[in-house]
Parts: structure tokens; C-alpha cells; sequence
């Protein structure tokens, strides 16, 4: 069976991120990601083989061996691809766990192995909405562009199952990969 995978850094902590998520849901054409799901992507994989799952959690736990526990602090927004046509709305992240390089390596390993992955190259950022057709998000970018939401530690790096429903992705904790 094939499971639509991603290897993220969860977000436990969104309290500093209610007013934002508030504010975001009085814009229309916008809608909020869930709470309760926030995440950093370090890499999508999509359809991945179950059987595979193993050798994922091998590859992170690899590619974070020495890797010490650091503070994120989730900062600013922004939007992709850029404020004439935005598609979506993100917070960003200030480290100092370097993670392009966790996020690269995965990604060579994942090659090697011979498991696919989307190959978009790696920004870290939460995204907190999606934004369909036109909207004027400039008032919310520039209240919110220098905003400090939240900091905290994370544990780890977890590898999730995402199922598409009706009402949006659910997501499920298949592996946890601790930091050290």
C-alpha cells in the first residue's frame, strides 16, 4: 500500500500564533491551515510504499545523528510565490538548526535509496493559509512582518501519513525521529 508522506518538524506550540490565524479567517479568498497541524516540510515525498517507511526513518535518523536540540523561533510572514499573485501565506523560522542542511541531506539519501521526492528546493516556513483567486493580503503581510509569534524547542523530526478529505489533509504521526 502507498502512503502520501512528509518529513516535518511539528509545531506543538501555536498559542502566538491565535491572532494571526484569527485575523487570517476575516480575509476572503484565504483559508487558514489548521491549528492543530502545523509543521515545517522538510521534504514531501508523496506516494511512498509502505514497506518504505523503514528505510525513511533510517535515512533521518542518519542524516540528525550529533544534531543537538535548538530553540525555532517562528517570526515574520510572507507569501509564495511573491504579493502580485500570492498562493500561500507563511510564517518563517529563525534557527540556529541547520535546516537546509538536514533538509539536503535527506534528500540525497532519499535519492539514493531510490525513494522519489519533490525536489522543490527547501524554504523553512509554516505555511498558515491558502490563498484561492484574488485577495488583498498586503494589510495582514505588513501588520504581521516583523510579528515574533513563538519559540520553542523541538524534539523531533516525525515522518507523517497525509490523507485528503473532504474538509482538508489529516495528518498522522507514522515514525518520530529524535534530535539528540
Amino acid at each position: 500500500m502507498k502512503l502520501r508522506t512528509f518529513i516535518s518538524i511539528p509545531v506543538p506550540n501555536t498559542m502566538g500564533l491565535s491572532p494571526l490565524i484569527r485575523d487570517l479567517k476575516t480575509v476572503r479568498g484565504l483559508r487558514t491551515a489548521n491549528l492543530k497541524q502545523l509543521h515545517i516540510t522538510l521534504r514531501f515525498l508523496g506516494d511512498v510504499d509502505e514497506e518504505r517507511i523503514d528505510d525513511v526513518e533510517n535515512i533521518v535518523n542518519e542524516v540528525i545523528r550529533g544534531i543537538q536540540r535548538s530553540r525555532l523561533n517562528l517570526k515574520g510572514t510572507g507569501v509564495f510565490p511573491n504579493e502580485r499573485a500570492p498562493r500561500v501565506m507563511w510564517v518563517g523560522i529563525d534557527t540556529e538548526l541547520p535546516l537546509a542542511h538536514i533538509a539536503e541531506e535527506i534528500s540525497v539519501r532519499l535519492e539514493k535509496a531510490g525513494i522519489p521526492f519533490d525536489e522543490k528546493p527547501f524554504k523553512p516556513h509554516i505555511t498558515v493559509g491558502r490563498i484561492e483567486g484574488r485577495c488583498n493580503i498586503v494589510p495582514m503581510l505588513n501588520k504581521y512582518r516583523t510579528t515574533e509569534f513563538t519559540t520553542y524547542i523541538p524534539p523531533a523530526i516525525h515522518i507523517m501519513k497525509s490523507e485528503l478529505t473532504s474538509s482538508g489533509a489529516e495528518h498522522t504521526i507514522l515514525r518520530v525521529c529524535d534530535f539528540q
